[in-house]
Order: C-alpha cells, then sequence, then structure tokens
C-alpha cells in the first residue's frame, strides 16, 4: 500500500521543517556573547552531510523498496511520539536529575544511570511496540557489515580524535598506562551498553522505524528522528548543568532546544542513513559505543578508579 498523501509524510515538508528549525536555533545561539559560526555549520558540515553521505556510500548495492504502510501503522504515530515526548521530559530532564541528587557517589551512579536507561530505553519501548511487530533483518551479510563497521568507525575515531575533546580531557587526567590497557575496551563495552544499545535502540530501531511504517518515507524518517533525538537532549541540558561544558553560565529553554537542534541532530542523520540502509542493530550498536568511546574515556577512568 502507498503511503498516506500528508505534508508529514513528505520528505520536502520535513526537510523544510528541519532547514527552518535549524536556521532560527543557529539564530539563537549566535546573539550568544562570544558566539562563533565555525563549530556549529563544520558539524552540520561533517556530520550533517559528509558523514551521511558516506554512510550511504559504503552501503550501496541493496535496494530499500520493502518499504510498506499499513493503515495500521499510523495509530502508532500519537502512542509513539506520546511516548518519546514523555521519556524525553520525565526520564532525560527530572528522572536523571532526581537520580544524580539520590545516587551522588561514582561509580554507583553509571551504574544506576544505566539502570534506568535499560527499563526505558530498552525494555518498555521494546514492549510497547515491538512486540507485535514484525521482525526487522539485516539487508547484509556479516562481512559486508563488518566492513562498514570498519570504515564509519575509522571515520568517526579520526573525527573525535582530531576535532573532539577526549584527548585533551585525557592528557589532563595522565592515567598510568597499566590504567588504559583495561579501560579502553571496558569503557567500549560500557558505552556500547549504556549508550550504544540503548539509544540506537529507542532511537532507530523503534523511533526511526516506526515513523519509516508510518510514513512510508526512508528519508522522511531519517529527518524526523534525526531532529527528535536532538530534541530528546534538550530537557537534559537545561535541567543537569551541560551548559557549563558549553561554556553557558545561565541556561534557557531556548538555548537548550537550540543547542540540541544545532549541535545533536547532526548527529543523528549519519546513524539514520546507516539504519535505514542495513537495519542492523549489530552494526549501530556497537559503533555507537565506539563513537563514544574518546569523550567517555577520561569519565569512565575517573568513575571507576576514583581518579581526580
Amino acid at each position: 500500500m502507498r503511503a498516506p498523501s500528508s505534508f508529514s509524510a513528505s520528505p520536502g515538508f520535513a526537510l523544510g521543517v528541519a532547514l527552518v528549525a535549524y536556521a532560527a536555533s543557529f539564530a539563537v545561539l549566535m546573539k550568544l556573547p562570544g558566539a562563533t559560526a565555525v563549530e556549529p555549520l563544520f558539524l552540520l558540515l561533517v556530520l550533517g552531510i559528509a558523514f551521511p553521505l558516506l554512510a550511504w556510500g559504503i552501503t550501496r548495492g541493496r535496494s530499500n523498496a520493502d518499504v510498506k504502510f499499513s493503515s495500521a501503522s499510523s495509530k502508532k504515530a500519537w502512542p509513539l511520539l506520546a511516548y518519546f515526548a514523555l521519556f524525553a521530559l520525565l526520564v532525560l530532564g527530572w528522572g536523571f536529575t532526581a537520580l544524580n541528587a539520590a545516587v551522588p557517589n561514582e561509580p554507583m551512579q553509571s551504574v544506576a544511570q544505566t539502570a534506568l536507561k535499560l527499563i526505558t530505553m530498552v525494555a518498555l519501548p521494546a514492549w510497547l511496540f515491538l512486540r507485535d511487530g514484525p521482525r526487522v533483518r539485516a539487508r547484509f551479510p556479516a562481512s559486508r557489515l563488518l566492513i562498514i563497521f570498519l570504515v564509519m568507525a575509522l571515520a568517526f575515531f579520526a573525527f573525535q580524535a582530531l576535532f573532539g575533546r577526549g584527548l585533551k580531557t585525557l592528557g589532563e587526567l595522565a592515567p598510568a598506562a597499566s590504567t588504559l590497557i583495561w579501560a579502553i575496551p571496558a569503557c567500549w563495552l560500557w558505552q556500547t551498553l549504556e549508550a550504544g544499545l540503548c539509544e540506537e535502540v529507542l532511537f532507530r530501531r523503534v523511533l526511526q522505524q516506526g515513523l519509516t511504517e508510518i510514513t512510508g518515507s526512508q528519508v522522511t524518517a531519517i529527518i524526523w528522528a534525526s531532529l527528535l533525538f536532538g530534541l530528546a537532549h534538550a530537557p537534559g541540558l537545561f535541567m543537569r548543568g551541560a551548559n557549563i561544558l558549553e561554556g553557558v553560565a545561565q541556561p534557557t529553554a531556548s538555548w537548550a532546544l537550540a543547542y540540541s537542534i544545532v549541535m545533536i541532530a547532526p548527529v543523528g542523520v549519519a546513524f539514520g542513513v546507516l539504519w535505514a540502509r542495513t537495519r542492523s542493530l549489530w552494526l549501530l550498536v556497537p559503533l555507537h559505543g565506539l563513537v563514544d568511546l574518546l569523550p567517555q574515556l577520561a569519565p569512565f577512568i575517573r568513575a571507576w578508579t576514583h581518579l581526580t
């Protein structure tokens, strides 16, 4: 069956909304003292355009013609979006703020955060939205997925090493070589579980795949899911002190929304393309963990060894 003829299902309309939201958010950020356009435009160029094109290029060769729409799919739209909104506000915003206050010490705080994520980002959405749906199978054999993983991992790792803050914070911590030997693989495994599994199940398998079935369009689903991926971080930016890391003394709701769209949403595009082209969590989950390895390595070592 063909997808419904509606504005929300149109790739052109979705792209137009995303561009307007990005332009408005960009304008908000540029009003801040000392703001520069270099970093956000660079992130858009690399993460929002170049990496998605790379993901599309290395996954060519398989048809994506199996997108199906049914009247039953459209009934999932409001429950899916309602769950997403409640999750962003009650869990990423208020929930983690309350949890961090209740469990202030590491590593128990990280363990508690991961447990909450597994419940609200994997177990509960899978039970609500996946238990009665069709199984999704990977489009490529394991050997091809390994090649895709290696290419994208190298690209992301090089980007983080050259332009991220991870190596700088690691250098400031100056851990011993003996610590790095176990911390690097342990941190990758932890980020694969805590970030990779949780975020890819919720944002790609549940949200993006659900939007694909609702709209009948892979492109539309990637755009909406990437925009929502960014917006989901706004409550946490506003409520959990992430503004300090970004040099903003007094966070506002408008800043949190603008930052989530301009600086975070582009990151979801490449992963959205990879999901649409491969349908493989076995690819995306460890890749996501590797992307977060360098930024999270120093905090991981601090949490599990109490280094200062």
